[in-house]
């Protein structure tokens, strides 16, 4: 059994963010520790401190999991009440850790109530440390941000200037969701500020790794990339981090991809502009430019591919530590990254094979976060296989229905969470669905569109703001029937001035009006702002109402 001195030290140090000599004090002591059983003085206060340091970056290779196990409830009601606590706290860490979190969080909320009631505030601010994050996990992201703010309140009447920059950081990430990333960046900067002379490398590189989350929402996806090697770093700096690097690596892998996504619009807007340049001036120098576009399209296209495999790569490694330390989340959440990169390559099978995969994995721990990305992801590769027509048998319509039946489901499992951007992208989903070749329903995608819209706010400048202009652009494409309109919502003019588009326009306004306001000269001139004469002309040039008429 550790001794009370040496329990004293831990505290003290972790509170001071002196991480590498209580790292060393633990190794030391590890023997100590390894030997308390019930009955012993200070046996909780032991593994509560245990899991402090566990949360911090020391690797005891599974020793407090055998060390609670020595504790059943019967051994329990003698407890002194702050050894009781520190228990229950490690409990709470030990559940988290296993993703748990219905468990984590009812031994946190037992802890914070006793310990606000005999007045632990240290042990209190722990647990509500400990209880933010389980809210966050789970996507309570307005209860998780109020718990922050408490906590960071108390951090500061207690004289703890290194934890309340801790709780910042999370608070920082609540801030940034609810639409503020100037008020998220100057709440990081603090943070790192008080924590810079700090080896704390778990809350720096996360500080690090929120800026790139920022930087991507963003649209600087270069920027992200830098902020993500800072943080990587960072993790790499102690073996016992694998965890943070993992998600720092999923991370990397998704710039990446944001990266070649907006290479390729690149490559398609380009296209797009040679294919209205003029006739004539197309053949000007007609074998050299070609030449040129050809050269020029072919290394953009393979700097998009080398993107899209340095993101294979890392979610590769990221896959890999996720699965050793058996984390659900972190492994479901590399198999729908992985599922999106194979769907930009068009490799479908292999795309919704991963994004089951995710599903599976989210079910198992009730992460409606990840299922409702996987879902997302199943209905994206099932609308593929629709607009392909892939597939057996000559019925690709289940395709369509599977598509719209997946969609319609992340917005279910998007709604039991409170993230604004991941219902905007279930809505954007759903709407990608009811706008296509099989549904045609440009009025409920038009409404998708709108329920997107309102959940992104201000966020107008990464890759889901463009997928929402890409529904809204398939809704104007789909809602025209006319060939003229079609052409010119595509900048297709022909030969025609502008003064022969706008006269061709005003026939065709009329003549839907006219039919829409059941045939009535009057209605249509009151709805127009036009002279009923003007109305009559258009009409009788169209050949829909006699002279005289």
């Amino acid at each position: 059994m550790p001794s009370s001195d040496v329990l004293h030290e831990l505290q003290e140090l972790i509170q001071q963010r002196r991480i590498e000599p209580g790292l060393l004090l633990l190794e030391k002591a590890h023997d100590d520790f390894a030997a308390v059983t019930p009955g012993m003085c200070h046996a909780g206060l032991a593994l509560g401190c245990l899991a402090q340091w566990l949360d911090v970056g020391f690797d005891d290779h599974g020793l407090l999991g055998e060390l609670l196990k020595r504790f059943p409830v019967a051994a329990r009601h003698q407890m002194p009440v702050n050894d009781y606590l520190h228990l229950r706290l490690a409990e709470a860490l030990v559940a988290m850790r296993h993703e748990e979190l219905p468990a984590a969080l009812q031994n946190l909320e037992t802890a914070l109530a006793i310990a606000e009631e005999i007045e632990d505030h240290r042990l209190a601010l722990v647990a509500r440390l400990w209880k933010a994050r389980c809210l966050r996990k789970a996507g309570e992201y307005d209860q998780a941000l109020q718990v922050t703010r408490k906590g960071i309140a108390i951090a500061a009447e207690l004289g703890l200037p290194y934890v309340g920059a801790v709780m910042r950081t999370l608070e920082s990430w609540m801030v940034f969701q609810n639409g503020e990333p100037k008020e998220a960046i100057r709440i990081l900067q603090e943070a790192e500020a008080v924590l810079r002379n700090t080896d704390d490398f778990i809350t720096l590189g996360n500080i690090q790794s929120a800026y790139g989350r920022i930087a991507l929402r963003e649209g600087r996806y270069d920027h992200a990339l830098q902020y993500f090697e800072a943080s990587i770093a960072y993790f790499q700096r102690r073996c016992s981090l694998g965890g943070y690097l993992a998600r720092s690596l999923t991370n990397m892998s998704q710039a990446k991809r944001f990266l070649a996504l907006q290479l390729r619009r690149s490559i398609d807007a380009g296209w797009a502009r040679r294919m209205r340049v003029d006739a004539a001036e197309r053949q000007r120098g007609k074998s050299d430019a070609q030449k040129l576009d050809k050269r020029d399209k072919a290394a953009q296209l393979e700097r998009m591919h080398e993107l899209l495999r340095g993101a294979q790569e890392h979610l590769a490694q990221a896959d890999q530590i996720y699965k050793s330390a058996d984390n659900h989340h972190g492994a479901g959440n590399v198999d729908v990254s992985m599922a999106q990169i194979h769907l930009d390559l068009g490799n479908l099978d292999l795309a919704e094979a991963r994004a089951g995969e995710a599903f599976e994995l989210a079910t198992t721990k009730a992460d409606y976060l990840l299922m409702c990305r996987a879902r997302i992801v199943q209905s994206m590769v099932a609308n593929a296989r629709f607009e392909e027509q892939i597939g057996e048998g000559d019925d690709p319509s289940r395709f369509a229905q599977l598509a719209h039946d997946c969609a319609r489901e992340a917005v279910d499992l998007g709604e039991r969470t409170e993230s604004r951007r991941l219902l905007a992208q279930a809505h954007i989903c759903h709407g990608m669905t009811l706008v296509n070749g099989f549904f045609n329903n440009s009025e409920a995608a038009r409404a998708c569109c709108d329920r997107a819209e309102s959940y992104l706010g201000y966020d107008r400048r990464d890759a889901l703001w463009q997928e929402l202009e890409l529904l809204r652009e398939r809704i104007l494409h789909s809602g025209i029937e006319d060939p003229n309109l079609r052409a010119w919502s595509q900048g297709a003019v022909g030969d025609k001035s502008l003064q022969e588009v706008v006269a061709d326009f005003e026939e065709l306004l009329i003549r839907r009006v006219w039919e829409h306001e059941g045939r009535k000269v009057s209605r249509v001139a009151s709805r127009l702002a036009v002279s009923p004469k003007k109305v009559r002309r258009v009409l009788r040039h169209l050949g829909l109402l006699a002279e005289g008429g």
